[in-house]
């Protein structure tokens, strides 16, 4: 039986953002079994991060609205809000999503709601079509919300006010649904109302890209590429520690090795910690590439690295998985302890430097380039472990955990 619900998601292909090539990838996978999402989103504008890779991929018959929205650009009231009312609920694009919703509810059989956050506001939208039309919600988290840890500056009311629309909103909920299973703990632990609630993790997917012959691979040279973001607590500086320890020992004398940088960063910051560490001769920054370009020099390099906090967050970055899709293992400094680094290690998906423990940091990438230089090193990713995350898996999981009950 064919079943339709209301999927909510502020980005949607052409824009490039993770929230939606997971919309797409989910999507474009249920359409193929009878599931119709009605796809509501942000209208294009010129300042949407474009992935023009992406449209290809858009089925001809997914049903996708696009809606107007508002950007506040008075620097007074846009100091109020960063300042004072920081809220996940700006009602720059609430009010014409609402609206909108309700006319597909009333022009369509909605079987249920879905809605993607961030931005939260989704789900405040989610929760007031609930309200009005008596249609079950569920919610998914891509971060935690209030109290996510690259929060911790925001003022105690806007705070305060968070914790209260959010508890509101996971009462309200029918599922939740989280990209790590990790997740479930925290949200417990934070809402115990949460205890009461059906809490499932549906992990981002693999593309699994087709068999790529790494035969240019040698001990020639050794590159990891790093191609992602560097902002609030992912510090590479650790990084640029361990191997600026490496080069103090001449352990790159007569090795060919470059760590390649690309993405959003300070280049000025950079290239002053580069120059103080001397390792300009090891590490080139590059600018900031298309989603395709930076996964191209993923795939031309030895190994990816992902930079992550000095925290046990709860979730695995997007960027992770899209590295994990060339069918390589990764480096992942971070913590030790940390939810990524356990899972990484379990599935034998990497190998982790402790971004709390140069010394032990130094140790493990020095084992793994000798082990790269004698060409003893396997990088290659398990079959079945990229069949058992792959984005098919994860639409069987989204149909057998929320369609299905809805299905009537």
């Amino acid at each position: 039986m064919v079943i339709n619900f209301l999927y909510i998601t502020e980005n949607f292909p052409p824009s490039g953002m993770q929230s939606g090539i997971r919309a797409l990838e989910i999507s474009k996978r249920l359409i193929e079994k009878e599931v119709n999402p009605f796809i509501l989103t942000k209208k294009i504008n010129r300042e949407t991060s474009f992935n023009n890779s992406l449209i290809a991929d858009i089925p001809k018959n997914l049903k996708i609205f696009r809606t107007h929205f508002i950007k506040v650009k008075n620097k007074y009231l846009r100091y109020i809000f960063d300042k004072f009312l920081k809220l996940d609920f700006y009602i720059e694009w609430l009010p014409f999503a609402y609206f909108k919703a309700k006319k597909i509810i009333k022009l369509n059989k909605i079987d249920f709601i879905y809605t993607y956050g961030p931005p939260f506001y989704n789900h405040l939208i989610g929760f007031l079509l609930k309200l009005r039309f008596k249609i079950p919600l569920v919610i998914e988290y891509g971060d935690p919300w209030s109290f996510n840890p690259y929060h911790d500056t925001e003022s105690k009311l806007n705070k305060k006010i968070n914790i209260i629309i959010e508890q509101k909103i996971i009462k309200s909920a029918d599922i939740i649904v989280g990209l790590s299973s990790e997740f479930r703990s925290f949200l417990k632990e934070k809402f115990p109302l949460a205890k009461y609630k059906r809490i499932i993790s549906i992990s981002t997917g693999l593309h699994t890209f087709d068999r790529i012959d790494y035969s240019f691979m040698n001990n020639k040279k050794i590159v990891l590429t790093f191609a992602g973001a560097l902002y609030g607590k992912r510090n590479i500086i650790p990084f640029f520690k361990i191997i600026s320890e490496l080069k103090k020992e001449n352990f790159f004398y007569n090795l060919n090795f470059n760590l390649k940088i690309f993405g959003y960063y300070n280049p000025t910051f950079l290239k002053n910690i580069i120059k103080i560490l001397n390792i300009g001769d090891l590490v080139k920054l590059g600018g900031l590439v298309p989603r395709s370009t930076a996964l191209n020099e993923i795939l031309k390099s030895n190994l990816a690295v992902h930079i992550g906090e000095n925290l046990n967050y709860p979730f695995i970055a997007f960027k992770v998985w899209d590295y994990l899709s060339c069918r390589k293992k990764i480096i992942y400094l971070g913590r030790q302890d940390s939810y990524t680094s356990k899972f990484l290690q379990k599935y034998d998906l990497g190998i982790i430097l402790p971004i709390n423990n140069i010394s032990k940091g130094k140790e493990n990438l020095r084992d793994l380039l000798n082990s790269i230089k004698t060409n003893n090193y396997n990088y290659y990713l398990n079959e079945e472990i990229l069949k058992k995350f792959s984005w098919d898996k994860r639409v069987e999981k989204f149909i057998k955990k929320i369609v299905k009950i809805y299905q009537t």
